[in-house]
């Protein structure tokens, strides 16, 4: 079969609840869970737990994890930052003396979220308790479940990171090289810290037995954590940021998210009228994310050590200015900056009250090290910060680093009208943005908005290489258009764009949901 002739993804419909995630297994917890009564909450996390097991390359215990939730009682939508901050003892100088920030090991980690995401996201919105939820995750840890291809490409990939500790060998690596398609990969150590989370709930992994563990395991490999890193760490419950965009309320993650660039862009094009060219189009939305990107780089960090710039970035006045930089027939430059690591899933759950959660949680890639016989895969999330002193977003003490995972929200009137997301990285607001504009500007269905040929804008890993990737779908004509306007462009193939993106369309009488063809694995499913 050849990429034109890809298979298309069938949208899916439900009156009462529906899950969306690249990966069945989850969807049948989350779908398990809201048919025997559990709230969206309830189903999103017992999801994501599962997803830590069986796509633990995308995001695990030692990462970190966001969700956006709409309550259908309150009426309102509250962003949770469940991300964690450098160690106290990490400092920008011991990090230069290194030359870099490394991109594995312990030094690489900042401290893990998602647990007391889970817990405090819970407590908040939820009707079940943290350790009725993660039954699921405990058997296919302790059980296993095989490999899919996808999922045996993924494990060989964290061979480079990974092969030089041990303990990471031993989970992924069972027989000394990375297991193929259809082995049973099965992880016993982290169905233990699985079961003492049941037990004994988030407080276990910040100040109990398995806080202890990460820090022995720490402690023998030189690493940075101490008690006071685990014991002080916190999740936020915040309200979200929001734009209006050609009369849809556009609701994002705040920071240390970098879910502004969405929004920020969308000012920027909601000033401009929207072509019917698509070259036309697409270069627009190319460099709207340029000058979003460019604001979050200089103007952007942890808010509790940088006063918040977010009002006058998202101001109309701010827009129409970064709008008035763009020369409709010539490609802006783009601001050098460093790199960073893809390694994220999203999902998204709508129960039958409506009350809606997008979740996104990641490890954001490539770490290798897995703390001691606790099972957990540690994040590399330090590799987000800057050892320039004069960047916003520069390396400090208990200061968390911007996060590349941003989900939304389209409301109608106050009420949540479609929830999506995508893994990807820098991608992520770039694949975001396109689908908001299709859902908006275009008018597509959900399945269409997903199906659309997409670009993307350097790789995966860069924040400056202005580049365009544009599926083939686009066409010669196109990509001729935007090679004359001085864009760098490449045709890809038809469905080469990456993502995995999903959306669920809501109203009340009917769900409808998409997945993205592009992973192969999409799973949306109702009832």
């Amino acid at each position: 079969m050849t990429e034109a002739q890809w298979p298309a993804q069938e949208v899916r419909q439900a009156p009462h609840g529906m899950i969306a995630s690249v990966n069945p297994l989850a969807s049948a917890t989350g779908l398990r869970v809201l048919r025997e009564g559990g709230n969206a909450m309830d189903a999103a996390i017992a999801a994501g737990a599962v997803l830590t097991v069986v796509e633990p390359w995308s995001g695990q215990l030692g990462g970190d994890a966001f969700l956006l939730v709409a309550s259908a009682d309150q009426g309102t939508v509250t962003a949770i930052n469940g991300s964690g901050a450098a160690p106290h003892s990490a400092t920008i100088d011991q990090y230069r003396g290194l030359g870099q920030i490394p991109e594995s090991g312990w030094l690489a980690a900042s401290v893990p979220g998602i647990v007391h995401a889970w817990q405090v996201a819970l407590t908040r919105f939820g009707t079940r308790s943290l350790g009725e939820l993660l039954s699921d995750a405990i058997t296919y840890a302790e059980a296993g479940f095989p490999l899919t291809a996808r999922q045996a490409r993924s494990n060989a990939a964290m061979a480079a990171a990974g092969a030089e500790f041990p303990e990471t060998r031993a989970v992924f690596f069972p027989d000394g090289r990375p297991p193929g398609a259809g082995f049973n990969l099965r992880q016993p150590d982290l169905a233990r810290t699985l079961r003492t989370i049941r037990a004994e709930g988030a407080a276990a992994f910040y100040h109990g037995p398995i806080a202890e563990a990460i820090l022995a395991a720490s402690e023998r490999a030189g690493g940075p954590f101490t008690r006071r890193d685990l014991a002080e760490h916190r999740t936020d419950v915040l309200d979200p940021l929001q734009t209006t965009y050609r009369g849809w309320t556009v609701v994002e993650q705040p920071p240390v998210s970098q879910g502004l660039i969405v929004l920020i862009a969308l000012n920027i094009l909601e000033s401009l009228d929207v072509p019917s060219d698509p070259a036309d189009r697409l270069h627009l939305q190319v460099e709207a994310h340029k000058l979003a990107l460019t604001e979050r780089l200089n103007h952007v960090a942890d808010p509790a050590f940088l006063p918040s710039a977010t009002e006058h970035l998202l101001s109309r006045a701010h827009a129409r200015a970064l709008a008035g930089r763009i020369d409709p027939q010539r490609a802006g430059a783009l601001q050098e900056h460093g790199a960073g690591h893809p390694d994220t899933t999203y999902l998204c759950v709508v129960d039958e009250a409506r009350n809606v959660v997008s979740y996104i949680h990641s490890l954001y890639g490539g770490n290798g090290v897995v703390a001691g016989n606790t099972g957990i895969l540690l994040n590399n999330r330090m590799c987000c910060f800057s050892l320039d002193a004069n960047s916003p977003n520069r390396l400090t003490p208990g200061q968390r680093p911007m996060h590349t995972l941003n989900s939304w929200m389209l409301l109608e009137n106050g009420t949540p009208r479609f929830v999506g997301g995508t893994p990807g990285s820098f991608w992520q607001v770039q694949t975001n943005l396109q689908l908001i504009s299709n859902l908006i500007d275009l008018g597509l269905p959900v399945q269409a908005a997903i199906d659309a040929p997409r670009w993307t804008m350097g790789g995966q890993t860069s924040w400056s290489d202005p580049s365009l990737s544009l599926e083939g779908r686009f066409g010669e004509t196109v990509s001729h258009s935007l090679r004359e306007r001085g864009h760098s462009v490449a045709l890809i193939g038809d469905w080469a764009a990456g993502g995995a993106a999903q959306i669920i369309r809501v109203d009340d009488r009917l769900l409808t949901g998409a997945g993205d063809p592009r992973p192969g694995t999409s799973t949306v499913i109702g009832y």
